[in-house]
């Protein structure tokens, strides 16, 4: 499947686009993208990048409510991330520059996602994720060009993906900010999901507490040339 920016409709990015801001909020990003320097890049064409997985992280964030009273958003998070991709910067007709990427394919490892609480844990790996049947999720682009203004280091894009799950795949776009430095690319994104696109309803207990939808995702990742 070839994932452009074209392929999805509108009404996907503007459900993005409306739950970014309250997904910031509870942000744990370490990652100070916004603070980044912008300068020009030379052009370069298909340069495989690999995911450094000890600097990369990923993070869901589930809204639970107690007795449908009390709210609190539940971080659990996992280093064990894997991948690469390939990315060239060049002229283009449709910008001053353009960004594409190719080949990606990022993947965690959802047995070793930890919130802080075992019993939480076990219970997403046997009931809810079933990650012990299905434990990588993998997030994967053919080929997306981007949009770049003059050679520029950084970028603040929607990038659309096929997200497998569960053993079911669904398109999803993340808002990525995203900067290039000494041969290092630094990517923060953040996006929202159903359970139900990948088969489960989200978890409850008893009346005694619900997670509700939509779940954010939130990634960091740190990638070498």
């Amino acid at each position: 499947m070839s994932c452009n920016q074209g392929d999805v409709e509108v009404q996907v990015i503007d459900e993005i686009d409306n739950s970014i801001t309250i997904l910031e909020e509870v942000s744990t990003t370490r990652v100070s993208i916004g603070e980044v320097e912008v300068k020009q890049l030379e052009s370069f064409s298909d340069i495989l990048f690999e995911v450094d997985t000890e600097r990369s992280t990923a993070r869901y964030l589930a809204p639970k409510v107690f007795l449908n009273t009390n709210e609190e958003i539940v971080i659990g998070e996992t280093t064990n991330i894997s991948g690469n991709f390939q990315l060239s910067i060049g002229e283009c007709d449709s910008s001053d520059s353009c960004v594409l990427i190719k080949n990606l394919q990022i993947s965690a490892n959802l047995l070793s996602l930890q919130s802080g609480n075992g019993i939480r844990d076990n219970a997403i790996k046997s009931k809810w994720l079933e990650s012990h049947l299905y434990p990588i999720a993998t997030y994967s682009i053919d080929e997306l060009i981007l949009p770049n203004k003059n050679f520029d280091s950084k970028i603040d894009e929607t990038v659309i993906g096929l997200l497998y799950i569960r053993g079911a795949s669904y398109v999803v776009p993340f808002s990525i900010s995203a900067y290039m430095e000494n041969d290092l690319i630094y990517v923060y994104g953040i996006s929202q999901i159903e359970t139900i696109w990948f088969g489960f309803d989200p978890p409850s207990k008893f009346g005694a507490w619900d997670v509700l939808n939509p779940i954010g995702i939130e990634i960091e990742i740190v990638a070498s040339r």
